[in-house]
């Protein structure tokens, strides 16, 4: 395939809204990496991936200057993305204060059932009590979880990344 196209709705809606950088060291938003990344992967021919990757943007936000911020927002972030996915991966997604709440609250949860069940004859009220906790440790491995999934897909994409970040772009405004 010659090119790949995806449109983007807004170019704020383009990188992660809560960051401070500068615009050239913005991170993209999550939602549409992963998106930027789809149409990628969808994009490929075989094996041969697209020449060009197009991000269509609206027309009436188009200024002076920004389109080659937008670019070189584009190439920080897959090139960090690339560095992230070979080196950190494990560690960002272990890292997060919602992974390390989510573990004690498993291990807490676990160790509250095996109790609550150990000294229970078999009454349906213990088992109640003791599987609400199984099911309480298991929803808190959610968030810890998908973020761990995440960051072994990207590793698992790094090629992709890097692709992306050699590629050329074309920003097209309509």
């Amino acid at each position: 395939m010659e090119e790949v196209a995806i449109r983007v709705p807004s170019v704020r809606r383009l990188f992660d809204e809560w960051s401070a950088e500068p615009l050239e060291r913005r991170p993209l938003d999550d939602e549409t990496r992963e998106r930027i990344l789809n149409v990628w992967s969808e994009g490929k021919d075989g094996r041969s991936s697209p020449a060009r990757l197009s991000l269509i943007l609206p027309a009436e936000e188009r200024r002076e200057g920004l389109e080659e911020s937008i670019l070189a927002a584009f190439r920080f972030d897959m090139k960090e993305t690339r560095l992230d996915s070979r080196r950190h991966w494990i560690r960002r997604s272990l890292n997060a204060r919602e992974s390390r709440i989510g573990f004690l609250v498993f291990i807490v949860a676990m160790v509250t059932s095996v109790l609550i069940s150990s000294g229970a004859d078999g009454d349906s009220v213990e088992t109640l009590f003791s599987q609400t906790f199984v099911v309480i440790a298991w929803v808190a491995l959610w968030g810890p979880a998908g973020r761990f999934i995440r960051g072994a897909t990207y590793r698992l994409e790094q090629k992709a990344f890097a692709e992306l970040e050699a590629v050329p772009v074309e920003i097209r405004w309509e």
